[in-house]
Protein backbone atom coordinates (compact mmCIF):
# COMPACT_ATOMS: atom_id res chain seq x y z
CA UNK A 1 0.00 0.00 0.00
CA UNK A 2 1.46 3.72 -0.80
CA UNK A 3 2.21 6.23 1.30
CA UNK A 4 -1.17 8.41 0.10
CA UNK A 5 -3.13 5.65 0.16
CA UNK A 6 -2.23 4.65 3.66
CA UNK A 7 -2.43 8.56 4.39
CA UNK A 8 -6.13 8.56 2.79
CA UNK A 9 -7.49 4.98 4.57
CA UNK A 10 -5.90 7.22 8.21
CA UNK A 11 -8.07 10.12 6.86
CA UNK A 12 -11.18 8.24 6.68
CA UNK A 13 -11.04 6.26 9.90
CA UNK A 14 -10.66 9.65 11.36
CA UNK A 15 -13.48 11.18 9.90
CA UNK A 16 -15.82 7.92 10.75
CA UNK A 17 -15.05 8.29 14.47
CA UNK A 18 -15.48 12.03 14.51
CA UNK A 19 -19.20 11.25 12.97
CA UNK A 20 -19.77 8.30 15.84
CA UNK A 21 -18.36 10.54 18.33
CA UNK A 22 -20.71 13.52 16.98
CA UNK A 23 -23.74 11.41 16.76
CA UNK A 24 -23.36 9.84 20.60
CA UNK A 25 -22.75 13.69 21.52
CA UNK A 26 -26.51 15.04 19.65
CA UNK A 27 -28.21 12.07 20.56
CA UNK A 28 -27.03 12.89 24.75
CA UNK A 29 -28.14 16.64 24.19
CA UNK A 30 -31.22 15.50 22.33
CA UNK A 31 -31.49 12.81 25.24
CA UNK A 32 -31.40 15.69 27.98
CA UNK A 33 -33.23 18.31 26.20
CA UNK A 34 -36.13 15.62 25.89
CA UNK A 35 -35.73 15.17 29.51
CA UNK A 36 -35.92 18.49 30.34
CA UNK A 37 -38.86 19.01 28.47
CA UNK A 38 -40.39 16.52 30.74
CA UNK A 39 -40.50 19.02 33.71
CA UNK A 40 -43.20 21.76 34.51
CA UNK A 41 -41.77 24.80 36.68
CA UNK A 42 -44.49 27.09 38.62
CA UNK A 43 -44.14 29.60 41.93
CA UNK A 44 -46.78 28.86 44.77
CA UNK A 45 -47.43 31.12 47.22
CA UNK A 46 -49.29 31.49 50.32
CA UNK A 47 -50.69 34.40 52.45
CA UNK A 48 -51.61 33.58 56.24
CA UNK A 49 -53.44 36.97 58.18
CA UNK A 50 -52.67 36.46 62.07
CA UNK A 51 -52.90 38.74 65.05
CA UNK A 52 -49.50 39.40 67.76
CA UNK A 53 -49.57 36.89 71.22
CA UNK A 54 -46.94 39.31 72.28
CA UNK A 55 -46.18 43.44 72.61
CA UNK A 56 -43.47 45.26 74.06
CA UNK A 57 -43.45 48.29 75.31
CA UNK A 58 -40.37 50.32 75.66
CA UNK A 59 -40.40 53.89 77.47
CA UNK A 60 -38.27 56.10 79.46
CA UNK A 61 -38.87 57.97 82.77
CA UNK A 62 -37.22 61.50 82.85
CA UNK A 63 -36.77 63.91 85.32
CA UNK A 64 -34.51 67.22 85.11
CA UNK A 65 -32.77 68.54 88.31
CA UNK A 66 -30.66 71.47 88.79
CA UNK A 67 -26.78 71.11 89.17
CA UNK A 68 -26.93 69.68 92.96
CA UNK A 69 -30.33 68.23 92.70
CA UNK A 70 -29.63 64.56 91.90
CA UNK A 71 -30.19 63.28 94.73
CA UNK A 72 -33.64 64.45 94.70
CA UNK A 73 -33.73 63.45 91.09
CA UNK A 74 -33.11 59.82 92.08
CA UNK A 75 -35.82 59.70 94.49
CA UNK A 76 -38.65 61.48 92.34
CA UNK A 77 -37.50 58.81 89.27
CA UNK A 78 -38.33 56.25 92.07
CA UNK A 79 -41.22 57.63 93.02
CA UNK A 80 -42.01 57.66 88.83
CA UNK A 81 -40.85 54.11 88.49
CA UNK A 82 -43.22 52.55 91.75
CA UNK A 83 -46.06 54.86 89.95
CA UNK A 84 -45.89 52.73 86.68
CA UNK A 85 -45.21 49.43 88.02
CA UNK A 86 -47.82 49.94 89.74
CA UNK A 87 -50.03 51.14 87.16
CA UNK A 88 -48.96 47.63 84.96
CA UNK A 89 -49.05 45.62 87.55
CA UNK A 90 -52.82 47.07 88.48
CA UNK A 91 -53.81 46.56 84.63
CA UNK A 92 -52.97 42.98 85.25
CA UNK A 93 -49.22 43.06 83.74
CA UNK A 94 -47.46 40.36 85.60
CA UNK A 95 -44.75 42.12 87.48
CA UNK A 96 -42.04 39.31 85.89
CA UNK A 97 -42.85 40.77 82.50
CA UNK A 98 -41.30 44.26 83.49
CA UNK A 99 -38.09 45.15 83.01
CA UNK A 100 -35.80 48.00 84.65
CA UNK A 101 -32.45 49.43 83.00
CA UNK A 102 -29.85 51.10 84.84
CA UNK A 103 -30.75 55.44 85.26
CA UNK A 104 -28.24 57.43 83.08
CA UNK A 105 -27.39 60.84 83.64
CA UNK A 106 -26.83 63.64 81.64
CA UNK A 107 -25.75 67.15 81.89
CA UNK A 108 -28.44 70.07 80.72
CA UNK A 109 -26.69 72.88 78.62
CA UNK A 110 -28.26 75.95 78.76
CA UNK A 111 -28.14 79.06 75.85
CA UNK A 112 -24.84 80.12 76.58
CA UNK A 113 -22.72 76.84 76.56
CA UNK A 114 -22.87 76.29 80.23
CA UNK A 115 -24.09 73.19 82.73
CA UNK A 116 -27.38 73.98 83.93
CA UNK A 117 -28.46 70.66 85.47
CA UNK A 118 -28.82 67.25 85.05
CA UNK A 119 -30.86 64.91 83.42
CA UNK A 120 -31.89 61.74 85.20
CA UNK A 121 -33.15 58.25 82.77
CA UNK A 122 -34.40 55.10 83.46
CA UNK A 123 -36.08 53.09 80.63
CA UNK A 124 -39.06 50.49 81.07
CA UNK A 125 -39.00 47.36 79.54
CA UNK A 126 -42.34 45.39 79.12
CA UNK A 127 -42.95 42.31 77.70
CA UNK A 128 -46.52 40.98 77.89
CA UNK A 129 -49.06 38.67 76.13
CA UNK A 130 -51.48 41.10 78.01
CA UNK A 131 -51.68 43.25 74.65
CA UNK A 132 -55.12 45.19 76.18
CA UNK A 133 -53.04 46.12 79.28
CA UNK A 134 -50.15 47.28 78.07
CA UNK A 135 -51.91 49.45 74.96
CA UNK A 136 -54.65 50.65 77.58
CA UNK A 137 -51.23 52.67 79.16
CA UNK A 138 -49.01 53.21 76.66
CA UNK A 139 -51.28 54.59 74.24
CA UNK A 140 -53.06 56.72 77.12
CA UNK A 141 -50.42 57.93 79.72
CA UNK A 142 -52.09 60.99 80.14
CA UNK A 143 -53.03 60.79 83.85
CA UNK A 144 -49.21 59.39 84.49
CA UNK A 145 -48.66 62.89 82.39
CA UNK A 146 -51.10 64.49 84.66
CA UNK A 147 -49.47 63.22 87.98
CA UNK A 148 -45.99 64.88 86.71
CA UNK A 149 -44.21 61.54 85.07
CA UNK A 150 -41.70 62.86 82.70
CA UNK A 151 -41.98 60.04 79.29
CA UNK A 152 -39.75 59.60 76.22
CA UNK A 153 -39.20 57.86 73.35
CA UNK A 154 -42.38 55.44 74.01
CA UNK A 155 -42.69 52.49 71.28
CA UNK A 156 -45.11 49.37 71.05
CA UNK A 157 -43.79 46.52 68.79
CA UNK A 158 -46.13 43.19 68.26
CA UNK A 159 -44.43 39.97 67.79
CA UNK A 160 -46.11 36.24 67.45
CA UNK A 161 -45.16 33.14 69.84
CA UNK A 162 -46.27 30.53 67.09
CA UNK A 163 -44.25 32.22 63.90
CA UNK A 164 -41.95 28.99 63.68
CA UNK A 165 -45.42 26.65 63.21
CA UNK A 166 -46.87 29.06 61.14
CA UNK A 167 -43.85 29.21 58.87
CA UNK A 168 -44.01 25.37 58.55
CA UNK A 169 -47.84 25.76 57.73
CA UNK A 170 -47.42 28.32 55.37
CA UNK A 171 -44.75 26.68 53.57
CA UNK A 172 -46.93 23.73 53.15
CA UNK A 173 -49.91 25.47 52.10
CA UNK A 174 -47.45 27.41 48.86
CA UNK A 175 -46.01 23.76 48.48
CA UNK A 176 -49.82 22.93 47.61
CA UNK A 177 -50.61 25.59 45.84
CA UNK A 178 -46.99 24.74 43.42
CA UNK A 179 -48.70 21.66 43.16
CA UNK A 180 -52.40 22.83 42.19
CA UNK A 181 -50.52 24.92 39.82
CA UNK A 182 -48.63 22.44 37.94
CA UNK A 183 -51.69 20.42 37.59
CA UNK A 184 -53.16 23.05 35.86
CA UNK A 185 -50.68 22.72 33.29
CA UNK A 186 -49.91 19.31 32.87
CA UNK A 187 -53.19 17.45 34.22
CA UNK A 188 -53.54 14.07 35.01
CA UNK A 189 -49.57 13.40 33.01
CA UNK A 190 -48.24 15.67 36.14
CA UNK A 191 -45.19 13.23 37.96
CA UNK A 192 -43.62 14.15 41.48
CA UNK A 193 -42.10 17.21 42.77
CA UNK A 194 -38.43 16.89 41.53
CA UNK A 195 -36.84 20.52 43.30
CA UNK A 196 -38.39 23.25 45.41
CA UNK A 197 -37.19 26.47 46.82
CA UNK A 198 -38.43 28.88 49.24
CA UNK A 199 -38.86 32.58 49.26
CA UNK A 200 -38.34 34.67 51.99
CA UNK A 201 -41.52 35.10 54.42
CA UNK A 202 -42.67 38.46 54.34
CA UNK A 203 -44.66 39.69 57.30
CA UNK A 204 -46.08 42.90 56.67
CA UNK A 205 -49.06 45.18 58.20
CA UNK A 206 -52.77 44.31 56.76
CA UNK A 207 -52.79 45.46 52.22
CA UNK A 208 -48.95 46.12 52.15
CA UNK A 209 -47.32 45.59 48.72
CA UNK A 210 -43.87 45.78 50.65
CA UNK A 211 -41.22 42.98 49.38
CA UNK A 212 -37.91 42.98 50.29
CA UNK A 213 -35.38 40.55 48.96
CA UNK A 214 -33.92 40.16 52.12
CA UNK A 215 -37.79 39.51 53.61
CA UNK A 216 -39.98 42.01 55.89
CA UNK A 217 -40.88 41.75 58.96
CA UNK A 218 -43.23 44.45 60.28
CA UNK A 219 -43.53 44.96 64.21
CA UNK A 220 -45.34 48.06 64.13
CA UNK A 221 -49.15 46.69 63.83
CA UNK A 222 -51.12 44.62 65.87
CA UNK A 223 -52.77 42.59 63.08
CA UNK A 224 -50.43 41.18 60.45
CA UNK A 225 -50.18 38.81 57.57
CA UNK A 226 -47.52 36.59 56.59
CA UNK A 227 -46.35 35.73 52.72
CA UNK A 228 -44.09 33.01 51.33
CA UNK A 229 -43.79 31.77 47.68
CA UNK A 230 -41.87 28.05 46.41
CA UNK A 231 -40.62 27.83 43.14
CA UNK A 232 -41.03 24.05 42.43
CA UNK A 233 -40.31 21.77 39.31
CA UNK A 234 -42.57 18.61 38.98
CA UNK A 235 -41.83 15.91 36.13
CA UNK A 236 -44.25 15.09 33.51
CA UNK A 237 -44.92 11.19 32.86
Amino acid sequence: MSTSTRASASAALILSLALVISAAVLGRSFVEGRRMEGTVRVVGAATVPFTSDVVKWRVQLVRSVSLGGEAAGFEQLRADRARIVDRLTSAGVAADAIALQPVTTNPVWDRDGRVSGVSLRQTVLVVSPDLDAVESIALDPGDLIGEGLGLEGSTLEYFYEQMAELKRSLLQQASDDARARAGEIAGASLGEMIEARAGVFQIREPYSTEVQGYGVYDTQTRDKEITVTVHATFGVR
